[in-house]
């Protein structure tokens, strides 16, 4: 017959190890959801810099016009694309990378519609509004369910207003508009608002260079349901090109010699029941008239100094 304290101490070890089952099994499941949220968050955050919002393409921007139109949780991939800092260091910039007319460049000849910042907007898609002295450019339906509204000014040397573009046009002010809400099969919606203001000048025939400022800004909320639950993700971006100036030259690429071109943007990612998680990029392009700009990248604090060849090739950070 085995003693009392033998049995009370059996007892003991195993109502022990009941309870370090139990707060581990409790623990796994207030882990599960969690880890599930922070697994979503962390993959929106990363994407969110990999491209720009739906409909941004259609402004006046830096970007490369590279486009997500679906950015949701549909996957869980470990960090996204490129790990915490995503395409910036070593890879590229971040928003699919600057536009060509920002680096590649090309030949700019004389003339409207040549090379980089050309002013090539088709004016037969615009018709003149003599009240408000500007072109209004048709407003359209894109594939994904967005208005787009264009108006555009040019003018000559002295000034003056012309209802269409010729060999005399110095300046072409353009402004753009994007806004919608689209529904999608899942239900999830994604609202956007982006607006861009440009001023190029020195389109005329026989001008030696043009001179490029103008300013964007974007919003994007996208709501839906991911595997961790509701979520509501939030993408604000822009960008401010001061003084870019770029030759003309015949033969050859052409690249900007002079100015600045600021570009930003921020990501939100609110799962419910979770604190908002916000992750930030900030890049500054300096041209000084070399063969290399210098591209300033701050992530979330987290700062380095690359140099961009020119007119084509990938930034080497620090």
């Amino acid at each position: 017959m085995r003693s009392t304290s033998h049995t009370d101490a059996s007892r003991t070890t195993r109502r022990t190890l009941l309870l370090i089952a139990s707060v581990s099994w409790l623990g796994a499941c207030a882990d599960g959801p969690t880890s599930s949220a922070d697994a979503m968050t962390e993959t929106l955050l990363a994407e969110a810099f990999s491209a720009t919002p739906a409909g941004y393409a259609s402004t006046e921007n830096s970007f490369s016009g590279t486009e997500n139109e679906d950015w949701r949780p549909r996957r869980q991939r470990n960090g996204g694309r490129g790990g915490p800092f995503g395409a910036a260091f070593g890879i590229g910039p971040m928003g699919g990378g600057i536009g060509s007319d920002f680096t590649t460049g090309g030949s700019v000849r004389d003339g409207l519609g040549r090379g980089p910042f050309g002013g090539a907007l088709r004016d037969s898609d615009c018709v003149f509004n003599e009240a408000a002295q500007r072109a209004e450019c048709t407003t359209t339906r894109e594939r994904n369910g967005l208005t787009v509204d264009r108006w555009v000014i040019w003018k000559d040397q002295a000034g003056t207003v012309q209802r269409r573009p010729d060999s005399t046009t110095f300046s072409m002010q353009t402004h753009a508009e994007v806004s919608g809400t689209v529904v999608r099969r899942d239900s999830s919606t994604r609202t956007v608002r982006h607006v861009s203001d440009r001023l190029v000048t020195g389109l005329q025939k026989g001008s030696t260079e043009r001179r490029v400022e103008g300013t964007s800004s974007g919003t994007e909320r996208v709501e839906g349901i991911g595997s961790a639950g509701a979520f509501v993700a939030d993408r604000v971006l822009g960008d401010t090109v001061r003084g870019v100036v770029i030759p003309v030259r015949e033969t050859g690429r052409s690249y900007p010699t002079a100015g600045t071109v600021i570009r930003s943007m921020r990501a939100t990612v609110t799962v419910t029941g979770q604190a908002p998680e916000v992750s930030t990029w900030r890049e500054v392009i300096t041209y000084d008239g070399s063969a290399t700009a210098t591209l300033t990248i701050t992530r979330n604090g987290e700062t380095k100094t690359c140099s961009l060849p020119l007119p084509t090739g990938r930034p080497t950070c620090e």
